[in-house]
């Protein structure tokens, strides 16, 4: 996907905030230059009815450069923020072209592209080509290696991310959609601002939540963070997590 098809689905971003140059320019080679550009020409704002916020790297930078520091064979430096849900979800990307997530309330770190790029063949494949209506290629299991090996597209990440439904989707431990509740208990989030959930309740219901400013929710993390990460062994996909202790970010 493209960036002019992205504008052509979304839209531009909402109450977008100008980037300047310095910010920009402090971002090259750490994100694609297409996105680059984007911030550039329209700024940094919400998508998604205030669920999903741009950002430019520089608003977790010192954040991810302690919190990460003792994560194996992961430079914190090479990782970049690019936006945040209103739950407070982080998408990062790797400058080699890699999607990471971490998820503030509950310090996970999540390397989603090993997830794709060590995901096996499904066992069928030739249902899948039938209801597409297409005749199973004798090499599908070749070509499915070849795709799951693409580079990740910042586009089509951001344009799952930006989709209202998805949030309508989000469900807390009763099974009811969690965001209009936060709505209607804690109000819209800013862009500077998401829900919380408090960890030592343990629970994911409206009411363990808190509206908070990123730099307050940042300061909360703990003294470790889990680390998930797949890799391939005998063909089969294994996840592994790690506990890993933090810098100190307080």
């Amino acid at each position: 996907m493209s960036a002019a098809e992205f504008l052509e689905t979304r839209g531009k971003p909402h109450e977008a905030r100008r980037v300047a140059e310095a910010e920009a320019e402090s971002a090259v080679g750490r994100v694609p230059e297409n996105l680059r550009q984007f911030w550039m020409q329209y700024g940094v704002g919400y998508y998604a009815n205030r669920n999903y916020w741009l950002c430019t790297p520089a608003l977790f930078e010192s954040f991810f450069r302690q919190i990460l520091t003792n994560v194996p064979e992961l430079n914190a430096d090479d990782l970049a923020a690019f936006g945040y849900s209103s739950l407070g979800t982080v998408n990062l990307w790797h400058r080699t072209g890699r999607h990471f997530t971490f998820s503030l309330d509950v310090a996970l770190l999540m390397d989603l592209t090993s997830r794709s790029r060590t995901d096996p063949p499904s066992h069928d494949l030739d249902e899948i080509y039938r209801a597409a209506g297409v005749d199973m290629p004798q090499n599908a299991v070749e070509l499915f290696l070849e795709a799951r090996s693409a580079p990740e597209d910042i586009w089509t990440i951001l344009l799952a991310a930006t989709s209202t439904d998805s949030y309508k989707a989000i469900y807390d431990d009763s099974g009811k959609a969690l965001t209009p509740q936060l709505r209607r208990s804690l109000g819209e989030p800013s862009h500077d601002e998401i829900y919380f959930r408090d960890r030592a309740t343990g629970g994911n219901t409206a009411d363990h939540y808190q509206k908070l400013k990123i730099s307050e929710a940042v300061s909360r993390m703990p003294d470790e963070i889990y680390y998930s990460f797949a890799v391939e062994v005998g063909g089969q996909q294994q996840i592994i997590s790690r506990t890993i202790l933090t810098g100190n970010v307080r």
